[in-house]
């Protein structure tokens, strides 16, 4: 543990900003068995992982030390979690390390390989699951997503619900398909989940579609005035949400609709997210922040210097004018092998804190979030 009075002033510090605490974001790996227009991983050149990917032990390990700085949750995505062999094992490995009361979550297309099932996942530890479905229609889902099938995407949701998690489902939001995403974000009008419709960002493989397909929040929301006239808004406590972002749950449904809205407001400042990549490499901020190598602080056991320098790091969102910019989520860590600033884990002076300034509050609400 690092010194008494360093570690008490950097969490104080941070809990004196009002902003939810920072938690754990794993990408399991780079793989996928599907093939979304807009993300399309194996046409990237280093699709896959040649370096060697964290252990479960090593997993724990990180948990364990996360644990102790606070952290309660810890979310897998992917690539497609589920194909990983040890999925099983690392959830129990973070649920066990962060402790009493964590959150673990993961995103997948629903579609799980023979053998795995949600009980499986929820008896490990698992507790909350968002599920990808940009369409209930089973041909314009295959247009989408290259396969699978949204009857068992679906399927998924409600078995993770019966058996008591929470659940959220992600659409993405693409002109061409704007009546299918209204259809999914209808789904809430009878089950208890949170759909979040997530705007189209230009990046990667859509770069090529941004220009036709990009719908923004603020026109999606006047196509759908008559839904969330008197729409309440529900508390990201009761959605099991510790990270920004606004749902707001129409007259009469049982869930509720929510927006990521990174392409017209980016919200950086406000982001919680300690992003991790398969080979342990933990980026507080994916654009701007120096990376730090988990790995090697696992052996002499000085993971508690890394976490100082992740969490300074993140109070740095506050006030550094180089976190502006667009937060593109979780898609450069499906590959560790870009170049990257890197960085020594050594403490850094506490500095003084602030509301992150360039959009409204609405916008700030609205932020990424697992």
């Amino acid at each position: 543990m690092v010194l008494a009075t360093e570690y008490t002033d950097l969490l104080a510090a941070f809990a004196a900003t009002g902003r939810n605490h920072p938690y754990l974001a794993f990408t399991l790996n780079g793989i996928c068995d599907r093939d979304c227009v807009f993300c399309k991983p194996r046409c990237m050149p280093d699709y896959g992982h040649k370096d060697t990917v964290l252990s479960v032990p090593e997993y724990a390990a990180i948990a364990r030390t996360a644990g102790q700085w606070g952290v309660r949750k810890a979310h897998c995505s992917g690539g497609e979690p589920t194909l990983h062999k040890d999925i099983l094992d690392i959830i129990r490995a973070l649920a066990e390390g962060l402790g009493t009361g964590a959150q673990i979550g993961m995103t997948s297309h629903g579609n799980f390989r023979k053998g795995l099932t949600v009980k499986g996942l929820a008896e490990a530890g698992l507790t909350y699951l968002n599920v990808s479905l940009h369409s209930t229609d089973p041909g314009r889902s295959a247009e989408i997503m290259g396969g699978g099938d949204p009857g068992i995407s679906l399927a998924t949701v409600k078995e993770a619900l019966d058996l008591g998690l929470k659940a959220k489902i992600n659409c993405v939001l693409m002109r061409s398909y704007i009546e299918d995403a209204f259809a999914v974000a209808a789904l809430a009008r009878s089950l208890p989940v949170a759909v979040r419709l997530i705007e189209l960002q230009n990046i990667g493989p859509a770069e090529e579609m941004f220009d036709t397909e990009f719908i923004p929040e603020a026109e999606v929301r006047g196509l759908l005035g008559d839904w969330f006239t008197g729409a309440g808004e529900v508390s990201r406590a009761d959605l099991g949400v510790r990270s920004p972002g606004r749902y707001l749950q129409p007259d009469g449904w049982k869930g509720s609709i929510g927006f990521i809205s990174n392409s017209s407001c980016a919200t950086c400042s406000d982001a919680n997210r300690i992003k991790i990549t398969p080979s342990g490499v933990a980026r507080p901020c994916i654009l701007h922040n120096q990376d730090i190598q988990l790995r090697e602080h696992l052996a002499p056991g000085t993971l508690d210097t890394a976490f100082t320098h992740l969490f300074t790091a993140m109070l740095e969102r506050n006030t550094n004018p180089a976190w502006g910019g667009y937060h593109y989520v979780d898609y450069d860590l499906r590959w560790d092998r870009m170049e990257r600033p890197q960085g020594a884990a050594v403490f850094l002076p506490i500095l003084a804190t602030n509301s992150g300034a360039g959009c409204s509050v609405r916008q700030q609400q609205a932020g990424a979030g697992q």
